[in-house]
């Protein structure tokens, strides 16, 4: 059974969530969050991605 847009939606923002949680935990722990900020793109393009309208097949 295949996954609905919606729930690949909801599952690409559930994980650009918790990616952009996970990294912000480790520059907070082990970097420098005024200098490696753009590490924090990286989950906001994730998400960005998951929400754009999809053609369906």
């Amino acid at each position: 059974m295949r996954a609905t847009p919606g729930e690949r939606r909801v599952l690409g923002l559930w994980t650009a969530g918790w990616l952009a949680v996970l990294l912000v935990g480790g520059l907070l722990w082990l970097g420098d969050l005024s200098l490696q900020w753009p590490v924090l793109l990286v989950p906001l393009v994730w998400a960005l991605v998951a929400v754009r309208p999809r053609r369906e097949p």
